[in-house]
C-alpha cells in the first residue's frame, strides 16, 4: 500500500520491543518499502500499550483513525481515501 500511494502518503513504521538490528533484519526480510523506527517514546506519545496499532493522521497532524489489532487492506484504504 506505501508504494499505492507514494507522493500522497507517508508511511511509517514504529517498534517497541525489537532491538534495532532485529528491526533492520525485519525491514530487510520483508523488504519494508517505508521507513522505519524504533522509538518506544512515540507509543508513549499515542498511549499505545501493546502492537499492532494503526494510526491515520492528517497533513495537519491529527489523528484521523485509529485501528487497534490487526488491520485490514479495505479498511485502511477507506481510511486514507476519506483523508486525501
Amino acid at each position: 500500500m506505501a508504494e499505492e500511494y507514494e507522493g500522497e502518503v507517508t508511511f511509517a513504521g514504529v517498534s517497541n520491543n525489537d532491538s534495532v538490528d532485529e528491526g533492520k533484519g525485519y525491514v530487510e526480510e520483508f523488504e519494508v518499502p517505508y521507513a522505519m523506527a524504533h522509538s518506544p517514546e512515540t507509543w508513549d506519545a499515542f498511549d499505545v500499550p501493546y502492537q499492532p496499532v494503526t494510526i491515520v493522521i492528517d497533513a495537519d497532524g491529527g489523528i484521523v483513525d485509529r485501528f487497534d489489532g490487526p488491520i485490514t487492506y479495505k479498511d485502511l484504504k477507506a481510511s486514507i481515501e476519506a483523508v486525501l
